[in-house]
């Protein structure tokens, strides 16, 4: 049994074949009889062995390695910010990035995965779907490197790059308090994901703190898109006590909020995360806004893919768990994706989820 990464030697050894034989076989090379390179194929396949395609990269020129880069989907502006910012990471090392969209979906993001990792990948980026990943144990033994952005994995150890969300939403919602709300509406796209769970989390402790009541009727986590939230604030404004505020925990619902409180002639302060590019919230901007930084968690996953990938097999270190500050904006702001990698020079801090 081979432990950790298995090596061009632990093929060359099951193969019963010398370290050059092996090397040949295995690049297709001319004066290997087809016996042989298919005892070295079958060792390989059987032991797990990926080339350190890096190294060879950085020492030889030679072809790019692949990476394989999963999301929810692509159509989301928070989400196809994180591509672009792995690609700034990869593109300059050579390294082709293929990119998939599992839409929140596990068993599609299990069938991606295993596509990804037939065609052979040196790393998967991940902003995983819900549910457990633990079929990717054997392949992380195996020497994939696996990074997750955004949400760790569930069932696996892997390198985890995310906000402290609890503490951006609870401040968030701590500032309309302070304004003077004290029924505050929370909406939310999808309770199964982890990042919801832990604003709606953040939102629960600043009504503790402040010694309000939690209102079930107030909260809505499973609004699905804006159109969605946009028909549950209307039905929130229509109660007798209505709300006097919202706490939008996902842009989408921040954006049907804003639309629904201008059909119904209304301006209630808003706090939502991640505004990017949505217009709604350009034109009504939302009083508080909380930034992930899709372009720093694509940075910093990228750059943590490349550590990885360059350590030598038998050398790879505990996984890390690094949780970066949430950003704050207030009111009128205009995002800048610069400014949020800039703050990368600020040191995150490094936990265990």
């Amino acid at each position: 049994m081979v432990s950790g990464r298995p090596t061009l030697a632990d093929v060359a050894r099951r193969a019963g074949v010398s370290l050059k034989t092996a090397s040949r076989a295995l690049n297709d090379e001319y004066g290997v009889a087809e016996s042989t390179a298919t005892r070295v194929r079958e060792a390989a396949r059987a032991l797990g062995f990926r080339p350190n395609h890096l190294a060879r990269l950085l020492a030889a020129g030679g072809a790019s390695a692949a990476v394989g880069l999963l999301i929810s989907s692509v159509a989301d502006p928070f989400l196809a910010a994180v591509v672009g910012a792995v690609e700034q990471i990869m593109a300059p090392r050579g390294l082709h990035l293929m990119t998939a969209s599992h839409h929140d979906d596990p068993e599609r993001q299990r069938q991606i995965v295993r596509t990804l990792v037939e065609r052979r990948v040196d790393a998967l980026i991940l902003v995983p779907a819900p549910g457990d990943a633990h079929y990717l144990a054997s392949e992380i033994d195996h020497g994939l490197v696996v990074i997750s952005l955004d949400r760790p994995l569930e069932g696996v150890d892997v390198d985890t790059v995310v906000v402290d969300n609890i503490a951006g939403a609870e401040q968030a919602v701590s500032r309309l308090i302070a304004r003077g709300h004290r029924r505050i509406a929370a909406l939310g796209d999808d309770s199964r994901l982890w990042t919801l769970r832990q604003r709606h989390e953040g939102y629960r402790r600043a009504l503790e703190a402040a010694g309000l009541p939690y209102d079930e009727r107030l909260v809505m986590l499973d609004c699905t898109d804006a159109a969605g939230a946009e028909r549950v604030v209307h039905g929130l404004l229509a109660l007798p006590d209505a709300p006097t505020a919202v706490f939008a925990a996902q842009h989408m619902t921040g954006r049907g909020a804003v639309r629904a409180m201008q059909h119904a002639g209304c301006s209630l302060d808003v706090a939502a995360f991640d505004e990017v590019v949505d217009t709604d919230l350009l034109v009504s901007p939302p009083l508080v806004v909380v930034a992930s930084g899709p372009d720093r968690l694509g940075h910093l996953g990228g750059r943590m893919a490349i550590e990885r990938l360059g350590e030598s097999a038998g050398r790879r270190q505990p996984a890390r768990t690094v949780v970066l500050p949430p950003l704050f904006l207030d009111q009128g702001q205009v995002y800048q994706p610069q400014a949020v990698v800039d703050s990368l020079t600020r040191p995150p801090v490094e936990v265990t989820l």
